[in-house]
């Protein structure tokens, strides 16, 4: 029975003259009960499975924008299986006034209470970018809307990047900003990368993050790229880190004028080879946006 409703039958049947006396209807029962709570678990399971994926494709974008003089492109891989919900997030949205904002980030810990906090910051990214020019004004009321929620409740503090692109003549204008998150890196059209050295603090822990934006300009064919952790502390068959050299390399080793899907591909391949199709432990994500080549008959 499940919520008194029965959903299976055990049928007993004597195929010579042994009479089906108390004992054996006795076990025939006890075999039914361990198989209905069994079929009853399964049930439960898969349908709370089903949940969380659902939650987990609600808390994503399931397509990236189209950015004017620029290419997008995102991959997200969750760790584990089933029922675990990540805290890795990203979004790409207009401003209104012809810049874009985007945003990549990391939330402390799984399940519920990531989702509620991701979505908390998802929700907040989108209502206030387009109100305030200044990134780090940005951060910052995040950092607020955070603190107002975990005065109450713990749910742990945040990384991410968040940022301003603007089309110009020469390519991509951005403003970045990064509070704990791992360093962006720039991917040249020489192949060489550098990390964009952003200073800034953890936000949700009830201090006031020390935050600097950056600014540069992205050269046609150049990319910006974000990750979360996940990737660079994932781990092969023993105890080695994909780690941030390999990262670098496997940037540095996409085909010449890569456009951003094809670092994304370059990049899980990359760690598909390392991991060797292990479960990993950890979200992985990341965040690939790389200046257009100027259009040959001009503006």
């Amino acid at each position: 029975m499940d919520r008194e409703r029965p959903f299976g039958v055990l049928s007993l049947y004597a195929t010579d003259d042994t009479a089906l006396d108390g004992h054996r209807i006795a076990l025939a029962e006890e075999v039914a009960r361990r198989a209905a709570s069994a079929a009853h678990n399964a049930r439960r399971y898969a349908q709370r499975a089903a949940l969380a994926r659902d939650l987990q494709t609600g808390l994503l974008l399931p397509d990236l924008p189209d950015v004017p003089g620029a290419q997008v492109a995102a991959f997200y891989h969750p760790a584990g299986q089933g029922l675990d919900i990540g805290g890795d997030f990203y979004d790409v949205f207009p401003r209104g006034d012809g810049s874009w904002a985007f945003v990549l980030g990391d939330v402390c810990g799984r399940g519920a209470e990531a989702a509620t906090t991701t979505a908390l910051v998802r929700h907040t990214a989108r209502a206030v970018a387009p109100l305030l020019d200044d990134p780090v004004a940005f951060v910052e009321a995040v950092d607020r809307a955070l603190n107002d929620r975990t005065s109450q409740q713990n749910n742990g503090f945040v990384t991410l990047v968040h940022g301003h692109l603007t089309p110009v003549e020469d390519g991509l204008s951005v403003e970045l900003v990064r509070a704990g998150h791992t360093l962006p890196l720039l991917l040249d059209a020489g192949h060489t990368v550098t990390p964009v050295e952003a200073h800034g603090g953890l936000i949700g822990i009830g201090i006031p993050p020390r935050l600097d934006a950056v600014r540069f300009t992205l050269r046609p064919t150049e990319s910006l790229v974000l990750y979360t952790d996940g990737i660079t502390e994932c781990r092969a068959a023993g105890t080695e880190q994909y780690g941030e050299a390999r990262l670098l390399k496997a940037l540095a080793s996409t085909p010449a004028r890569p456009t951003a899907t094809d670092i994304v591909r370059r990049l899980t391949e990359d760690i598909r080879a390392f991991t060797n199709g292990r479960t990993v432990d950890d979200d992985q994500a990341a965040l690939v946006v790389t200046a257009g080549e100027p259009s040959p008959c001009g503006r």
